[in-house]
């Protein structure tokens, strides 16, 4: 049987893992600014000097811009930086505001990841077996950007248990993890 020294240490490895890929996904996929940037600063001088505007810039641009920001979401939650109206919640105890991420996290932020996790993967399986691709001109393959917003909200959902998690341990043995 397992004690409670050695369950703690179990989940405290399990939440650094979770926190590790979560730092090292969104480190990694934010280097995509580079291209977007170098993307559109050729296309404005393609459009603007040499009147000759591509047909691709702009999708892939949008692409790897929609791969950055979803790849980079669990990082922004582990970090606690996602986007909060505080008018409120800043002036709860440690105690209060875990209950209320707990609460809110498990009516609003599960249920709205846990539904885009499931759909996005479904959509993207789907995606895959039939080589989808865009509309546009230049028709560009779409299972991968797919895969990876299927991928970005299945870490978002992990990095949200883990959250989850530290809150709950907290409530019960007001110590942080």
């Amino acid at each position: 049987m397992l004690t409670g020294n050695t369950e703690g240490s179990m989940l405290e490895r399990i939440l650094r893992i979770i926190d590790g890929l979560s730092v090292f996904v969104g480190k990694l996929f934010s280097f995509l600014v580079l291209p977007v940037m170098l993307l559109e600063a050729v296309e404005v001088v393609l459009r603007y000097v040499f009147d000759s505007p591509t047909d691709w810039s702009w999708e892939l641009a949008t692409h790897l811009s929609g791969a950055m920001f979803i790849m980079g979401a669990a990082w922004v939650l582990k970090d606690d930086k996602h986007v909060r109206t505080d008018l409120f919640y800043a002036r709860f105890s440690r105690k209060g505001r875990a209950i209320l991420d707990l609460f809110f996290f498990t009516v609003i932020f599960f249920s709205f990841t846990g539904v885009l996790t499931f759909k996005s993967w479904d959509k993207a399986i789907y995606s895959t077996k039939i080589f989808e691709r865009t509309f546009s001109m230049w028709g560009p393959p779409l299972f991968p950007l797919k895969l990876i917003i299927a991928t970005g909200f299945t870490m978002l959902l992990l990095q949200g248990l883990a959250k989850w998690s530290r809150d709950l341990h907290y409530l019960i043995t007001g110590r942080e993890i």
